[in-house]
């Protein structure tokens, strides 16, 4: 036998032991491996906004205020525009305090929504406030009012702070 004989024989027992059906299950295995490589390496964060609840968003997808739809009709957050309170309901005079503090950042971040964002004017204006509620600094709602300039500031989309940064301006 030749050279060339014996090279011709040996590719037809080479490929005799593969069938097509082993061939395509093959390549179909390499392709859904490529392409899951290429999902996950590309597409990652599309795949994850996938399987997200439809009611829920992830942190960085949300809507801006100005492209948020707003009805006509006066938005309220659900809250009275004014509160009466009678002495004799509160034992503790910290909570007429605390809602007046969180009230009027209430209004000091609403009117700050309708202008340009700037943390240099707003942020001194909180601390402000902070300051003249001085004697809640020792308090127990202090923590609740913290998380409520943080919600409010966050809902409005005048800021994006934290707890932590929040309970420091108490002692500035």
């Amino acid at each position: 036998m030749s050279f060339k004989e014996l090279k011709k024989l040996k590719a037809k027992i080479m490929l005799n032991h593969l069938s097509w059906t082993s061939y395509f299950e093959t390549v179909i295995a390499a392709l859904v491996i490529y392409y899951l490589f290429i999902g996950i390496r590309f597409y990652a964060a599309d795949i994850k906004q996938m399987f997200v609840p439809a009611g829920k968003s992830m942190a960085g997808n949300s809507l801006p205020e100005q492209l948020v739809f707003k009805d006509a009709e006066k938005q309220t957050d659900g809250l009275p525009e004014e509160v009466i309170y009678r002495q004799d309901n509160y034992t503790d005079d910290d909570i007429q305090q605390a809602d007046e503090l969180i009230s009027s950042i209430k209004k000091l971040i609403t009117t700050a929504s309708g202008k340009a964002y700037s943390p240099d004017t707003l942020l001194p204006e909180i601390k402000a406030i902070f300051g003249k509620h001085n004697s809640l600094k020792t308090s127990p709602h202090r923590p609740a009012i913290n998380e409520q300039v943080v919600t409010e500031c966050e809902r409005i989309g005048v800021a994006e702070l934290t707890d932590d940064e929040v309970d420091q301006w108490w002692s500035d």
